[in-house]
Order: structure tokens, then sequence, then C-alpha cells
């Protein structure tokens, strides 16, 4: 329970960062834009190390929500400049930073999501499992004086597979080599007008 208060208070840090951030986006104060984005995780990742709350299952998303919105900071500063006439011109070189912050830290925030999100899938069968169970409440009722500890083999097979064999027949393949070699009668013709010459 007080793992899940530390874990609920620590989201405060994220919010008062995204507040900042939008507060100061509206103000086209960009850089502090970045500074507030940036700063917000670096303190919530510090707080969840320093309390040792578990990470929460959020945090891959959260990542990722905070990575695009620190490429979109990065962009508008660097990426964005506004000439004499009041029109806006696009920079090559902030463009390209701006998609590269997008593209590596959406990589460690999808990586992180998964690692965070990944639960290992259970390895029994129903069968398996029901058994394993059954097993377990004998032995439960057989004598509480008995300590020795009791072992459970479950042999897991993988299902086999019927193969269907393929209706393989035994005559030679077409060589496709002379697919296009003369038809077959075009021989007979030949021999049909010799005859008539004798």
């Amino acid at each position: 329970m007080a793992d899940d208060i530390k874990t609920g208070f620590g989201f405060v840090i994220p919010v008062a960062s995204l507040i900042g951030f939008v507060l100061s986006i509206l103000s086209n104060n960009y850089f502090n834009g970045i500074i507030f984005i940036v700063a917000g995780m670096i303190v919530w990742m510090l707080y969840i190390f320093i309390i040792e709350s578990t990470t929460p299952v959020l945090m891959g998303n959260i990542l990722i929500l905070f990575v695009v919105l620190l490429s979109i900071a990065v962009f508008l500063n660097y990426g964005l400049s506004q000439n004499m006439f009041g029109g806006y011109e696009l920079k090559s070189d902030g463009s390209l930073i701006a998609l590269l912050v997008l593209f590596f830290g959406g990589l460690i925030g999808v990586v992180f999501r998964q690692h965070i999100s990944g639960t290992p899938t259970p390895s029994l069968s129903s069968e398996d499992l029901a058994l394993v169970n059954k097993a377990l409440e004998k032995s439960e009722n057989i004598d509480n004086t008995n300590s020795d500890p009791k072992v459970i083999v479950v042999k897991q097979e993988m299902p086999r597979e019927e193969k269907v064999e393929d209706d393989v027949d035994d005559e030679e393949e077409w060589d496709y080599s002379q697919m296009y070699a003369y038809p077959p009668d075009y021989y007979e013709e030949y021999e049909d007008e010799d005859e008539y010459e004798d």
C-alpha cells in the first residue's frame, strides 16, 4: 500500500513538467519547454530510484509522450526560423536533430515499455496446471508433520503436427528448358510430305 502511495505521488513530477512545457510553448519560449521536459524526466527517474518504488507500468508510455513533446520543442526552437517578412523558414539541421531525438527517444520508450509490460506467459497448459493443483492438494491432505519437499515433474511435449503428404507423382518432371521447343506435331508434318513425294 505504501509503495502505491509513493508511486502515485511520483506522478506529480511529470504532470508539473507537462504544465511547465505547455506554458512555455504558449509563450513562444521553446528552449524553456525543452528544459521542462528534460528536467521533469530526470527528476522523476531520480525520484523512483531514490524512493525505491516499483516502476509504474505506464512509464514506457510516458517516456514516449515526453520524447514526442521534446522533439516538437526541439523542432520549434532549432528547426524553424522567422524571416524578415514574418514567414517561417525550415532549417534542415534543426529538423534533422528533432527527427533523431524522436527516433532514438521513441526507441528507448518502446524498449522500456516492452521490458516493463512483458509478463512471462504461463508455461503450463490448463490440463497440466490442473494435474499440479491436484497433486498439491493431495500432498497437503496426507500429513502436515512430514516436512519433506515435494517435487512435481510435468512432462511437456509439443503437440505433434500431422504431416500432410502432398500427392507427388513419380512421373518425370517437365523439362522447362524445352518448353518452347518445336511443338510435338512439327516433325509429323515433314514425314507426311515425304510420303507424298515418293
